[in-house]
C-alpha cells in the first residue's frame, strides 16, 4: 500500500487563496471583459474617481471577480508611472483578469466611448463654450467628481488602512501632497520604503488576513 501523500504546509496562503491569471480568464470570457470595460468608459464621467467607482462596484461588489485590494494595488503601482493614472489603472485590472490579451482589450474598450465623444464634443464646442449655461454644467460636474473622488477615497481607505501606523502613513501622504507639493510618485516610494521596514513586524494572522483578502 502506497503511503498518503500529506498535503504540502509550506504552501503560502496566497498560492491556495488566489487563482492564477489564466483561471481567472476562463471565468470571466473575454467578450464580457470587453463589453463591461466599454460601459464602464461610456459612463465613468469624472476621470480617475468616477472609473475607480464603477470599476468597484461591477468588479468587486457585483461580480466579486477582484478584491479591493487589487483596485489598490492598481492605483498604487501607477502612481509610479507618468501618463494618465485611469488608462494604466485599466490596463492593470484587465491583466489580472485575461493576461495581456485581456490588459489591450480592457484599455481599448474603455477608451473607445471617450474617443468618440470627444470628436462629437470638438464639432460644437466652440459654439457652446461661449454659452452660460455650458460653464454652469461645467461647474456641477467638477463638485460631482470631487465628491465621487471622496467616497472612493473612503471606500478604499476603510477594506486596506486596518492599523494605526498605515493609518499614519495615509495622513502623512495626504498632507504631503495637499501642503508641501510633494509629486505623488515620491510619495508612493517613500511609503513604500517606510512600510518595508515598520509593517515587516505584522503578527501571521495578521499576513494571512491580507493574503485571503486578495
Amino acid at each position: 500500500m502506497e503511503p498518503i501523500q500529506k498535503p504540502n504546509a509550506k504552501r503560502s496562503v496566497a498560492e491556495t487563496a488566489q487563482p492564477p491569471t489564466e483561471a481567472r480568464s476562463q471565468v470571466f470570457p473575454m467578450i464580457s471583459l470587453g463589453w463591461l470595460f466599454l460601459r464602464i468608459g461610456a459612463t465613468a464621467f469624472g476621470g480617475l474617481g468616477a472609473a475607480l467607482a464603477l470599476v468597484e462596484r461591477e468588479l468587486v461588489t457585483k461580480r466579486g471577480m477582484l478584491a479591493e485590494a487589487d483596485v489598490t494595488e492598481a492605483l498604487t503601482y501607477t502612481k509610479l508611472l507618468p501618463g494618465s493614472t485611469v488608462i494604466q489603472v485599466i490596463a492593470y485590472l484587465g491583466y489580472k483578469l485575461g493576461g495581456w490579451p485581456g490588459s489591450a482589450l480592457a484599455t481599448s474598450a474603455f477608451i473607445f466611448p471617450s474617443a468618440v465623444m470627444m470628436l462629437l464634443l470638438v464639432a460644437g464646442y466652440v459654439a457652446s463654450a461661449a454659452l452660460p449655461i455650458f460653464g454652469l454644467a461645467v461647474n456641477g460636474l467638477t463638485a460631482a467628481v470631487v465628491g465621487i473622488l471622496l467616497a472612493t477615497t473612503y471606500r478604499l481607505g476603510r477594506s486596506n488602512i486596518e492599523e494605526p501606523l498605515t493609518l499614519g502613513l495615509g495622513l502623512v501622504a495626504f498632507l504631503a501632497g495637499t501642503l508641501l507639493g510633494i509629486n505623488a510618485a515620491l510619495i508612493v516610494v517613500g511609503a513604500g520604503v517606510i512600510g518595508i521596514f515598520t509593517l515587516s513586524a505584522a503578527t501571521p494572522d495578521q499576513e494571512q488576513k491580507k493574503e485571503k483578502s486578495r
